[in-house]
């Protein structure tokens, strides 16, 4: 027993201590790029990452570092230009007339007396299977009336999955609304009619049809105001690879590197209506991807001089190496896709310089460091941006580091579990020879 513990003690031992962390320098990292001009200690920066940062530094970002002349570690925080959003409040607006035309209906309606200005008006009805053209106006007294947006709304529940029942317009402080709903008519009344039939869709419209809309609600909602979207940066491929697997659908692969949050499809296609499913991985093997998100994409016309479209795949992810896109055809002839626009949330680095310095870089590219965590982040953040001044830098071009030195941690990656194993193993030899001496000890019956 005292060998077998002797032996895993020993074993044990042999596992080196980590050594105490070293200061880091530019020399740690695999590339830098220079802050240009001098500048002035205690200012505020805001430093735009490139897209070739998020391509060679790490998903997370935790390989940036800001370093001064000196090659002195200065704290810094990433912020993404997606402001946050306001809380969206809803409001039911009261229908104060009804009018029935020969082919339009026109409801007045109000808001109550205490509400935010709206952008957002939500019409719920049971009905299925139509096609509206719609008239809004605003009135802040009920009498004079100004317009606000011309749309349409729609529904082609029994042969696709595809409905829109909302009216989105420019923000106005008004309580008063006017909407006029028509049935669909040519511009030019000459013009022949559509007669579109597609994979047992059919999308026919030739000023006939005839229809009244049952609305049972109308719900006013405030929206999140253009100032305050989200900013995207974005890489556009043109002059894809297409191919078509054993089941028929299209199959594209796309190196990226990047981080995801929008996917838009540039289709030549008059009409379809397809499932898009986006695939990511980290190595490009074909067994490595996984499902980031499935999405119809579609396009069909309402009238002759009118067409609905929705070609933007609107999800989150993080940084993968390669993205595949798989168009689901069923029997339908392949898509003419001529190109893709991956987006991403535009990322900003914030510092404050120490001190008046002429040679701040930013480096990234180490596999090993831990993300930082600076004070910064306490007080210049997300909600606290709009209060503060900074000034903008663009970054030079990068420059190759001296790569990032082999430290404890690099010779440690990967092994792991093979060390785990070992101790393991050993636990189990240690185990057996203490179970076989106690065997030897115990007396025999006779």
């Amino acid at each position: 027993m005292n060998k077998a513990c002797m032996l895993l003690l020993a074993a044990l031992c042999c596992v080196p201590a980590p050594a105490d962390a070293e200061p880091l320098s530019p020399a740690d990292f695999s590339a830098c790029a220079g802050v240009p001009g001098t500048v002035r200690a205690g200012s505020l920066y805001q430093v735009p990452l490139t897209e070739e940062i998020l391509a060679n530094a790490r998903a997370g970002l935790e390989d940036l570092r800001i370093f001064d002349g000196a090659g002195k570690e200065v704290p810094f925080v990433v912020i993404g230009n997606a402001p946050p959003h306001e809380s969206v409040e809803t409001y039911p607006l009261a229908i104060t007339g009804y009018e029935r035309g020969a082919s339009a209906a026109v409801i007045t309606m109000k808001l109550p007396e205490k509400h935010r200005p709206i952008s957002i008006l939500n019409l719920e009805t049971a009905d299925r299977d139509f096609k509206k053209q719609v008239s809004l106006s605003g009135s802040s007294d009920g009498q004079s009336w100004i317009p606000l947006i011309e749309d349409s709304i729609y529904d082609f529940s029994s042969q696709v999955d595809v409905r829109k029942t909302k009216i989105e317009f420019p923000v106005t402080d008004v309580r008063y609304f006017r909407l006029t709903l028509a049935d669909f008519t040519p511009t030019t009344p000459a013009q022949p009619a559509i007669r579109l039939k597609y994979d047992g869709l059919d999308f026919t419209v030739n000023g006939e049809q005839r229809k009244d809309l049952r609305i049972r609600t109308v719900q006013g909602s405030t929206g999140t105001p253009a100032e305050k979207r989200p900013v995207y940066d974005q890489r556009t491929v043109q002059g894809i690879a297409q191919t078509q697997d054993k089941e028929g659908n299209t199959v594209i692969v796309l190196p990226a590197g990047l981080p995801l949050h929008r996917l838009a499809l540039d289709v030549s296609n008059p009409y379809y209506h397809r499932t898009i499913q986006l695939y990511g991985s980290d190595t490009g093997k074909d067994d490595s991807y996984r499902l980031v998100t499935s999405q119809v994409i579609y396009r069909f016309p309402l009238s002759s001089e009118h067409r609905e479209e929705r070609n933007i795949l609107e999800q989150s992810a993080p940084k993968y190496a390669s993205y595949k896109i798989i168009v689901m055809n069923r029997s339908n002839p392949p898509l003419e896709i001529k190109g893709l626009t991956l987006s991403w949330v535009q990322q900003n680095l914030y510092f404050i310089a120490l001190k008046d310095e002429d040679r701040y870089s930013l480096c990234y590219g180490n596999r090993s460091v831990r993300r930082p965590d600076y004070d910064i982040a306490n007080f210049v953040n997300q909600n606290t941006l709009s209060q503060h001044s900074y000034e903008r830098v663009e970054l030079a071009p990068a420059r190759a580091g001296s790569g990032a030195r082999v430290t404890f941690r690099d010779r440690l990656a990967g092994m792991e579990k093979p060390i785990l194993r070992t101790v393991v193993v050993l636990l189990v030899i240690g185990m057996g020879f203490w179970l076989y001496s106690l065997l030897r000890k115990t007396p025999e019956k006779k």
